[in-house]
């Protein structure tokens, strides 16, 4: 226990850095209960005071855990994450708490009884999805690419194929379904909501993520403890568009998932990203104190124009809705190298997961990331010219989730 305290400010700065990755692993250790952690794993709170609440919890716990806390400090995973460890461990002469003095000279209760109190649940308590699953549950990609009338839009396949990439590392099932039109899609989504019968899917021309491609689908998947569905296509003000023009109401998108119509998903996360426009205006940018940091001027862009609709329905709860952009404006997708969106969705859920960030710090990066991208969109004027006009974008989102969702770390070099 001295270690932890003689060193409480310096651990709190280290840990602050990954608190996430940190409490997840004192979690998987045992060194807090379930209930510590979901009452230590608070949106919104700094990483500083999550971290001092978590030493704080373990040392009323008593000398036991405190041991167990440095033990896990020390490990080679955790170093590394955290390398400035060393300039605390490396000046003890043993790797274990164990060779100093038991209690402090006042000593501190232990005034944690939360073990005690198992089955009793307040009611103002946030608690965790469960994701145990295997697989974590499905993952289906809409990709509409090559429309009747409407512009082909070059790129999503790069974006369906990275989408793949990630999920199934995350132990999700992916399956695609290419080209729908507005009749379609919601056939689509029925089908994918009650999972009834292989040749259902079939006929939808349903392709799984196996080895690095998309092959034929053959056998019935299973929902588990998550749903996902990332939809690719252009759009209008009123939703999303299939490939023969028509518009799909987000609400018709939704509504196949609901507590209602998909009972085996009730209290489950239903996740939806989708990668179309918010309307027809070019958002620009606004100067700011401090340049921030860009990739530099992109000009092999594209867009998919259209507004996906507002969902205001209490009645669905558990669902998340990331879109790419906010109402009014056009999404941006890089012919060559796939969407803004997308493409930083899936780089921060391959950099978040390991680490065991919940789901809103994640959208919270994918946001911080699209907003400091800047590009130059070719823009027909009125007098029939072209020129280039500065894009920005502001990825949006909106939920109905009651539970802190994470997604499990894997333990293996190869994961995300």
């Amino acid at each position: 226990m001295q270690t932890l305290r003689k060193n409480k400010t310096l651990l709190t700065e280290i840990l602050s850095e990954e608190s996430s990755f940190i409490l997840q692993h004192v979690q998987q250790e045992e060194i807090v209960t379930n209930r510590d952690y979901n009452n230590l794993k608070i949106p919104n709170q700094s990483n500083e005071k999550t971290v001092i609440n978590l030493l704080d919890k373990v040392m009323n716990k008593g000398n036991t855990k405190c041991c167990e806390l440095v033990n896990l400090l020390q490990k080679p995973h955790i170093i590394k994450q955290c390398p400035r460890l060393e300039e605390i461990f490396n000046n003890n002469t043993k790797p274990s708490d164990h060779t100093f003095n038991p209690a402090p000279t006042v000593p501190i209760p232990c005034t944690d009884t939360s073990d005690l109190e198992k089955g009793v649940t307040s009611g103002d308590e946030v608690s965790l999805y469960e994701m145990t699953s295997v697989p974590r549950g499905l993952c289906l990609i809409i990709n509409n690419e090559i429309f009747d009338k409407l512009g082909k839009r070059t790129g999503s396949n790069k974006d369906a194929v990275d989408l793949a990439n990630i999920f199934s590392r995350m132990k999700f099932r992916v399956v695609m379904c290419k080209d729908k039109t507005a009749v379609e899609i919601p056939i689509v989504l029925k089908v994918f909501s009650e999972l009834k019968q292989l040749s259902d899917l079939q006929q939808c021309g349903a392709k799984e993520w196996v080895g690095g491609q998309f092959t034929d689908l053959k056998d019935l998947p299973k929902h588990g403890d998550a749903f996902v569905c990332c939809i690719l296509s252009h759009g209008e003000k009123e939703g999303v568009c299939g490939t023969d023009g028509t518009v799909v109401p987000t609400i018709d998108i939704l509504s196949p998932f609901n507590g209602t119509n998909c009972s085996i998903l009730v209290e489950k996360p239903k996740l939806f990203f989708i990668q179309a426009c918010r309307g027809k205006d070019v958002q620009p940018g606004v100067p700011v104190s401090k340049k921030p940091k860009v990739e530099g001027t992109d000009r092999e862009l594209d867009t998919d124009n259209g507004q996906v609709q507002d969902y205001t329905l209490p009645i669905y709860s558990d669902y998340l809705v990331f879109m790419a952009n906010v109402e009014q404006y056009i999404s941006i997708r890089n012919v060559n190298t796939g969407s803004w969106f997308i493409q930083s969705l899936c780089g921060q859920l391959e950099k978040s997961c390991t680490r065991g960030k919940n789901i809103y710090e994640i959208l919270t990066g994918v946001k911080a990331v699209v907003s400091k991208k800047i590009g130059d969109l070719r823009i027909k004027d009125a007098n029939g010219d072209y020129g280039y006009e500065v894009v920005k974008q502001s990825p949006d989102s909106r939920d109905t989730l009651t539970k802190i969702l994470i997604f499990p770390a894997e333990t293996t070099h190869s994961s995300c």
